[in-house]
């Protein structure tokens, strides 16, 4: 991607939580470690079943004594129910905050908001917070914005996309979105490469669902993984894949293209001209370092 983008996603809503055991509660509960989060450092995180299975995905972002939850709209209700069903008599309060989500990305994306390269990172912009999304660098830079914020006057060379452009440089580097790609309460969380995507602790201690996901981890279990699908045709959510009539492959998203799927590893062939659609392809996301075919 050469041209510098910006896209109000406005599919994401930030839940605002605040009180004095607002910390112990989301350490409880989500995936990630919170004594990595700082105004300095946000995370990537999940909120599972008891059982291991995934519930939601966020971004969890500290601004003065709150935390802001970047979560998908479409899901938020359900999200907040079940933050209410936790917090028993803990001193917590939730409230949605006012404002937009934004994506910076493309060339140069990182430079014009001031924010180095690393994953995670946060800097405070007047009222407007800017991070670097910590799922991956390569994603740009996301901004949690005040309703007066100015897209013009804050980033002036960059070009006003819709989320189709956004969705395709997400899709191009193979990172899920919880609800669409990892389907709530069916996929587990390392089956959507969280670990990758610097979404769970193995060193933190109990949270809801960690059981499973440690013992997934350490005995080598992962029998499904969301791969990127490269196709010069069309497909939909729930197409599958096949070998020899065989299904190896469940389309998760696609467009212009490019797309997420759930491959079973021990069908995945080396030679994809055996794959139906003829000229499909699955392969393995840049950020997944080692092979795991």
């Amino acid at each position: 991607m050469s041209e510098l983008n910006i896209t109000a996603l406005e599919k994401r809503t930030v839940l605002v939580l605040t009180g004095k055991d607002v910390w112990d509660f989301l350490q409880n509960l989500v995936t990630n470690d919170m004594k990595m989060v700082s105004e300095s450092q946000c995370l990537y995180a999940a909120l599972l079943t008891a059982q291991g299975k995934f519930l939601h995905d966020f971004i969890i972002v500290k601004q003065g004594d709150a935390f802001l939850i970047d979560c998908t709209t479409d899901r938020k209700d359900d999200l907040v129910r079940r933050l209410t069903l936790y917090k028993l008599r803990s001193e917590v309060a939730l409230s949605e905050k006012e404002g937009k989500v934004f994506a910076l990305y493309g060339d140069g994306a990182n430079k014009a908001a001031n924010l180095p390269e690393k994953a995670g990172t946060v800097i405070q912009n007047g009222d407007n917070l800017y991070l670097v999304d910590p799922r991956n660098a390569a994603l740009g830079v996301r901004i949690i914005a005040t309703p007066n914020f100015n897209l013009s006057e804050a980033f002036p060379d960059a070009i006003i996309k819709g989320e189709s452009t956004y969705d395709a440089h997400r899709l191009q580097l193979g990172i899920p979105e919880g609800g669409q790609d990892i389907i709530p309460e069916k996929n587990f969380l390392l089956e959507a490469n969280f670990e990758e995507l610097n979404g769970v602790s193995f060193s933190k201690g109990c949270y809801v669902g960690q059981e499973l996901t440690a013992r997934t981890k350490h005995r080598a279990k992962i029998k499904k993984r969301l791969f990127r699908v490269a196709f010069d045709g069309t497909l939909k959510p729930g197409d599958k894949i096949t070998l020899d009539d065989r299904e190896i492959a469940e389309v998760r998203s696609f467009s212009n293209g490019q797309g997420i799927a759930l491959v079973r590893l021990e069908n995945l062939p080396e030679d994809f001209a055996a794959l139906k659609p003829a000229g499909v392809k699955l392969i393995q996301p840049e950020y997944i370092k080692l092979p795991i075919t």
